[in-house]
């Protein structure tokens, strides 16, 4: 099975029920909710009275940006602790990052305290009794790609994040220790002789049991975090981690990314009832998850259906970009990047388009962005929460005992959805329609009355549910629709509902308006967050080798949807998710969703 994502070291820093009455499903309406008020899954940090900002240079080694990452979790958890008041905050060029430390400063009033190197940080933490002294490892020199399970791979970088978040330690790549020495610090622990099932038993009374790190041992993000929380660091999915995935209370969160194949980490973290969060790459989150208290949360502001023109009764198709659960993305290149691809492209707003997002893990853990998406979202566009996570819902919780994780799961998601007036909601699953599917279908349509809808899309290929649309009973007399993706615009994907831009308009413009029913003329169309394109008439042309991609003048992310709308037929209606899904209940039941609209 193929994975879904190839960009990840990219990144700077995803039938059959009986007709019932709708008419008691509540419209959603802006809460008055807190952040405060609501429950959370992200680690939540304490607002320090400074921040101390570190520079970096193009060439900072890994073993110096390991060390930066030990320094800012330990400074963070000594904020938490009440033992310290300031942060750390590791300079990035990247111009998003820039804007939500800018942002963040100037809304919680912390003050920039200094700027240092990493050496003079370690001073300075030492001074202020936050490092107790050094762990050693040894830097991952194993052949293979990252994320990879690579032979001979050297763990013990998560081991010593492990014991630097309960031992009060840095992280020094063995190459370092002799000028550590020179600051006068000692060594608490050698990860290089440790297994991380040694570490486990050793320390697990010491450790956080509802937040761990999932990440490749040689790259260096999110160990703050982790070390600030205290969270043990693993990689792959054979022991020790079943051992330590069932010894997690459940509906943790698993920060980072694991090794191995996707489908099988992100079933195996599903199947323990925890939550992925794909954020290897994200940067800084001990600043940016500083909570604000008090504070309303972002109104990502449904469509009112009042506005829609009903007296267009022909087809209607909506274009959704993909990957929304990618946290580490929303942080940095979805925002703002040199080449515009996606939220700050100019034509965004400009045609109706659906994103995908982590809306809720934003606003718990970069509040900032999540109200920058809210602020800046056009009504020509519409935003959908991406699961809340990463989590296969049709494995969730099947090796728990607990037989009710998706109905928690599913309300604890609800109270943040009904919050920010966010009314629809994607789910990936391995199967859309199983009997598994279905009964989740279920689960979250009993737990989140104020949902509009759900879309679905298979793992391999997304498109795999063909248009099929559930109806989900939602235990209050009611039904939720649930439409899974029928097309796919997706790099040479030679499969009969995939394809180039324009093959799979022509295919629209063919299919849809023939269609007998009103609700098969209804049909949404995911885009590839990742696939590269040109603009032409033809497919041939349209395809490129994505490696060469940039080079070759391709474009990939809103432009591609934007070709893809320009060349629907007029008897094609592009419109936003959430207007799909109203239309989808009013051609299923036109009576319960006109008294609804009333």
């Amino acid at each position: 099975m193929q994975p879904r994502r190839n960009f990840l070291g990219q990144l700077l820093a995803t039938s059959g029920l009986s007709l019932l009455d709708h008419s008691i499903l509540p419209a959603a309406e802006p809460s008055n909710s807190t952040r405060s008020s609501l429950p959370r899954w992200w680690p939540s940090q304490k607002q320090p009275a400074g921040i101390v900002r570190v520079s970096t240079s193009p060439g900072h080694s890994p073993a110096l940006t390991m060390l930066l990452q030990s320094l800012s979790g330990l400074a963070a958890q000594g904020v938490n602790d009440g033992r310290s008041e300031e942060l750390v905050w590791i300079d990035t060029p990247h111009v998003a990052y820039r804007r939500w430390y800018q942002q963040t400063l100037e809304r919680t009033g912390i003050q920039p305290q200094a700027e240092l190197d990493v050496w003079q940080l370690l001073a300075r933490l030492r001074d202020q009794g936050l490092v107790r002294g050094y762990v050693v490892y040894r830097q991952d020199r194993s052949a293979g790609a990252e994320n990879t399970m690579r032979e001979g791979i050297d763990l013990s970088a998560n081991v010593a994040t492990t014991l630097c978040g309960v031992l009060g330690g840095v992280l020094m790549e063995e190459s370092l220790v002799e000028k550590v020495h020179e600051l006068g610090l000692t060594q608490l622990a050698d990860a290089r002789i440790m297994s991380l099932g040694e570490c486990f038993a050793t320390y697990q009374d010491r450790l956080n049991r509802q937040v761990i790190l999932a990440q490749d041992p040689r790259k260096t993000p999110m160990r703050d975090l982790a070390i600030a929380h205290r969270g043990i660091a693993l990689f792959g999915q054979e022991k020790p981690v079943p051992q330590i995935l069932a010894w997690l209370k459940p509906l943790s969160t698993v920060l980072g990314w694991n090794g191995g194949e996707e489908w099988a980490q992100v079933q195996q973290f599903s199947e323990y009832g925890h939550v992925l969060t794909v954020s290897d790459w994200a940067q800084n989150l001990p600043l940016l998850s500083t909570a604000y208290d008090e504070r309303q949360v972002p109104q990502i502001g449904g469509l009112d259906p009042k506005t829609i023109d009903w007296s267009w009764e022909g087809a209607c198709t909506a274009l959704v970009m993909s990957d929304g659960d990618n946290v580490q993305w929303a942080l940095g290149d979805f925002v703002a990047n040199h080449r515009h691809e996606y939220w700050d492209n100019s034509r965004r707003g400009e045609f109706p388009f659906s994103w995908t997002a982590p809306i809720m893990p934003l606003a718990q853990t970069a509040p900032g962005a999540a109200d920058y998406l809210a602020a800046t979202r056009s009504a020509n566009n519409s935003l959908v929460e991406f699961g809340g996570g990463y989590i296969f819902p049709d494995f969730f919780g099947t090796k728990r005992e607990e037989n009710d994780l998706l109905a928690q799961y599913a309300a604890r998601l609800g109270a943040w959805l009904a919050a920010t007036n966010t009314q629809v909601l994607c789910l990936l699953l391995m199967d859309v329609d199983s009997p598994a599917a279905k009964r989740a279908y279920e689960t979250f349509a009993r737990q989140i009355p104020s949902l509009v809808g759900m879309i679905a899309m298979q793992y391999a290929p997304y498109e795999g549910g063909r248009g099929k649309v559930l109806w989900a009973n939602d235990g209050r007399g009611g039904e939720v629709p649930v439409m899974t993706c029928r097309y796919a615009i997706w790099e040479h994907a030679n499969r009969p509902n995939a394809g180039t831009p324009s093959q799979i308009a022509a295919q629209i413009n063919r299919e849809l308006p023939a269609a007998d029913s009103a609700e098969d003329r209804l049909a949404w169309t995911v885009v590839h967050a990742w696939s590269w394109f040109r603009d032409a008439d033809d497919p041939t042309n349209e395809e490129v080798p994505q490696r060469e991609a940039p080079r070759l003048g391709a474009q990939r992310g809103l432009a591609v949807a934007d070709w893809c709308q320009q060349k629907l037929s007029k008897n094609v209606q592009a419109v936003t998710i959430e207007e799909l899904l109203w239309r989808l209940r009013m051609a299923h039941d036109p009576a319960a969703t006109q008294q609804r609209i009333s």
